[in-house]
């Protein structure tokens, strides 16, 4: 999902609210938000309902400073004093990872953020309120293979508090190159979103479960934990980097944000690469449906780069053997099918 392009973004506010996969309501297994402040440890946060959607609209919950309860909009924009609500803002999500680290989860985009909560959200149980609300077609939730883009803590990042305005108090604009590069980010992003592709939401642990069967068909090792996985992807993808610009290329890796891993430039020539590592022979590997239609697109230069036949060590990735397809024109009489989602409407 394109969410714009690249562009200065004045009006911006960082929340963070606790982790969840779906933030959808309590279910089993997504039973409330881990972390995020006090209030989660021993009731169930309000942005448990955050992607929720009623009636082509979301309403979405943070915590303010304790001691007012209300948000700052003069602190987002100078202009917004004595008023009751904001309109435009660029209203970004972050949480906590249960592994460490807190990073963007999704974000509201041309949001109305209030200044004071209201008790009662539509499509919420009632009791559970909002500060902020949306558009669907304006709101991206992002898988978790795709929660990577980190957000500085402290002094000088977020701080402590779960909300952080881009003005201080003296109205002047915070300092630090992240927050530009959040919104950067958010403008470039192509990627998945939960909200119209919920299936994403399980394609990573898909994909592990597919890999394996295809390393035990072959009677080879695994990799058995996320950790694992992202060793075998970070050493495919120095491995591949390396190849690409020893071939002439200005390489950037964009895996975060698109639907394939290194964006290659050489004078007008374009090339969009697909990075797979693997610890198998190579003779097949395992796509996205959004790897799937970006290789499928006519308008794309695309390339193939395997590192196969990868040693794994506990968490540390080594070797490998080089296969490339460059250019990669994907057939679909190989692609085999390991499940569908029917939609019935």
């Amino acid at each position: 999902m394109n969410s714009g392009g690249r562009a200065q973004q004045r009006m911006v506010l960082f929340a963070r609210v606790g982790w969840m996969h779906f933030y959808n309501g309590p279910v089993p297994g997504d039973e409330r938000p881990m972390g995020g402040g006090s209030y989660n440890e021993t009731k169930i946060g309000h942005e448990v309902y955050n992607f929720r959607v009623s009636g082509g609209r979301l309403y979405g919950y943070f915590q303010p400073t304790m001691s007012s309860h209300q948000v700052a909009l003069e602190r987002i924009d100078p202009n917004a004093r004595g008023a009751e609500s904001l309109t435009g803002v660029l209203l970004v999500f972050v949480a906590r990872r249960p592994r460490g680290g807190q990073v963007v989860v999704g974000w509201y985009r041309d949001a109305e953020v209030l200044r004071t909560q209201v008790a009662h959200s539509p499509g919420k149980p009632r009791g559970y309120g909002h500060f902020c609300s949306a558009q669907q077609h304006s709101c991206v939730l992002l898988p978790e293979g795709n929660r990577t883009f980190e957000i500085p803590s402290g002094r000088g990042g977020m701080g402590q508090s779960n909300v952080c305005y881009p003005l201080a108090w003296d109205r002047s604009l915070k300092r630090g190159d992240w927050i530009q590069q959040t919104v950067d980010f958010i403008g470039d992003y192509e990627g998945a979103n939960i909200l119209d592709y919920p299936e994403a939401a399980a394609e990573e642990e898909s994909a592990a479960a597919t890999e394996k069967a295809l390393a035990r068909s072959q009677g080879q090792g695994f990799a058995r934990t996320p950790q694992e996985r992202r060793a075998l992807e970070d050493h495919a993808m120095a491995i591949a980097e390396k190849y690409f610009r020893r071939e002439g290329f200005r390489v950037e890796n964009v895996a975060a944000r698109r639907s394939y891993d290194l964006l290659c430039r050489s004078g007008e020539e374009e090339l969009h690469v697909e990075v797979k590592g693997t610890t198998t022979d190579g003779d097949a590997i395992v796509l996205t449906n959004n790897e799937v239609k970006h290789a499928c697109d006519s308008s794309n230069q695309c390339a193939l780069f395997i590192l196969h036949s990868i040693r794994l060590e506990g968490q540390k990735a080594s070797g490998g053997k080089r296969l490339i397809l460059h250019p990669w024109f994907l057939k679909p009489a190989n692609l085999i099918p390991v499940s569908y989602t029917y939609r019935i409407r």
